[in-house]
């Protein structure tokens, strides 16, 4: 796949306008949806794949017959659900008429029935409702909003960049669900209020990272994407909320959640760890358990520690 000199400028201006200015606009061409689809929405998949990934750990799956995306964009997020989950019926929200039209066409492939609605229609309740990185687009007015139409659902996956301030802002929300009555599916591992908000805590945040494809890593064209906008391949960082008003997880008392990457020494590992008591940071001696030293400092492994000895 060899892209143009014209299609990696392009690339660059739609990661800008994103990035400063996400529009009604912001597609302009049938063209800008076919290369933001290549590249970055590809890595918003694997952001949803390492999601999904651990959502199936928790032995959860949806009870909706429908899903929503909201801001669908390109799609990516309705099409690694409708796969992983089996749900057959999309109702996809945006503000461009480009970006439905293009999306509807991708999961048409796969015999998924769609219908298009505006921003401004209201949620169907018995239904999982999908958001995919639009913190970064709304005031903290809007955001909240959104977080209360979004608990009239029946089920929520939201995922986020793994950035410090739009995560603390995701963690932010996370009690209006809550108080809606639904239950935490993950990550967190208890429905306490959010340890990363406390007093003192401000330098930290609840983020994970996905890890792409190994092909990425033997690709020519995700090198020139590396070298053209410079991606770093490694690093792909994204936060998460996954809730749930007919399913609530069972984890042990005392378990915690691995944040980040841990940081690996001479014969041990340090682990930031959240829980129900707090944020923790564990040592984590091979010696002690080289099974599971391998899995989360060599491996550097996503879980949940049942619970932390």
């Amino acid at each position: 796949m060899k892209l143009t000199n014209d299609d990696w400028e392009k690339l660059r201006v739609l990661r800008d306008r994103f990035l400063h200015d996400a529009s009604e606009n912001y597609w302009a061409t049938q063209r800008d949806l076919e290369l933001y689809d290549l590249v970055f929405a590809a890595r918003i998949g694997w952001k949803w794949n390492a999601v999904l990934h651990s959502l199936t750990r928790t032995g959860w799956k949806p009870q909706s017959d429908k899903i929503i995306d909201w801001g669908c964009g390109t799609g990516v997020a309705s099409r690694q659900v409708t796969e992983w989950s089996g749900i057959q019926q999309v109702t996809l929200v945006d503000q461009s008429p480009l970006a439905l039209d293009f999306t509807q066409q991708q999961l048409n492939k796969s015999n998924i029935v769609t219908q298009a609605q505006t921003p401004e229609s209201s949620f169907a309740p018995k239904s999982l409702l999908l958001l995919s990185h639009v913190l970064g687009e709304l005031s903290d007015a809007e955001a909240e909003e959104l977080a209360h139409q979004a608990s009239l659902v029946d089920e929520i996956i939201w995922v986020e960049p793994g950035s410090h301030d739009i995560s603390r802002k995701l963690s932010q929300i996370r009690s209006i669900f809550i108080e809606a009555g639904h239950h935490l599916i993950a990550p967190c591992t208890h429905e306490h209020p959010c340890p990363m908000l406390q007093a003192r805590q401000e330098r930290h945040w609840c983020h994970f990272f996905a890890p792409p494809p190994p092909e990425v890593f033997q690709s020519a064209f995700w090198h020139e994407a590396s070298h053209q906008l410079g991606i770093d391949l490694r690093s792909l960082p994204y936060s998460y909320l996954a809730f749930s008003r007919h399913h609530s997880p069972s984890w042990e008392a005392g378990a915690e959640r691995l944040i980040g990457h841990p940081r690996s020494y001479k014969g041990y590992g340090k682990l930031f760890c959240c829980g129900s008591s707090g944020l923790h940071e564990r040592t984590l001696q091979k010696r002690d358990n080289p099974d599971l030293f391998k899995k989360l400092i060599k491996h550097q492994e996503e879980g949940v520690l049942h619970p932390f000895r």
